[in-house]
């Protein structure tokens, strides 16, 4: 809008003109598209902003929200459950594996030996001491 058909436009809205102004601000928006649209646009925004009555998310919006939420929380849980539940029997399998071969490895049959915790032998153990030239 140029500036003064904008000052007389906005004025429109709160009816403040004079009927000559009416009639030469009606001859404007006719012939220039650019005024006109801007007019709509001017039009639009004022009604949004002047509607009186509260946005509302509808009943049971709160209800609804929270009952969502839980169903997910469901359908996570159990999809947490079945991964689990797929792979327990091959995870059984593999700790089962892991004691027979320390059965089978070990020397003795004590329940250290059998989970791996046996002690080692001195002999089987070499130290390597960095720090004895330094104290010399």
């Amino acid at each position: 809008m140029e500036g003064v058909n904008d000052d007389l436009f906005l004025q429109s809205l709160d009816g403040k003109i004079s009927e000559k102004q009416k009639l030469k601000l009606a001859e404007a928006i006719k012939s220039d598209f650019v005024l006109r649209k801007n007019a709509d646009q001017f039009v639009k925004l004022r009604t949004k902003l002047l509607r009186k009555e509260e946005e509302s998310f509808g009943p049971f919006f709160a209800e609804r929200i929270i009952n969502r939420i839980k169903t997910l929380k469901k359908e996570i849980d159990y999809q947490i459950f079945f991964f689990f539940k797929k792979y327990q029997l091959a995870a059984i399998g593999v700790v089962v594996a892991l004691v027979v071969l320390n059965i089978v490895l070990s020397d003795q049959l004590t329940v250290k030996s059998v989970l791996g915790f046996e002690d080692e032998h001195a002999d089987d153990i070499v130290t390597i001491d960095l720090y004895k030239n330094l104290t010399e």
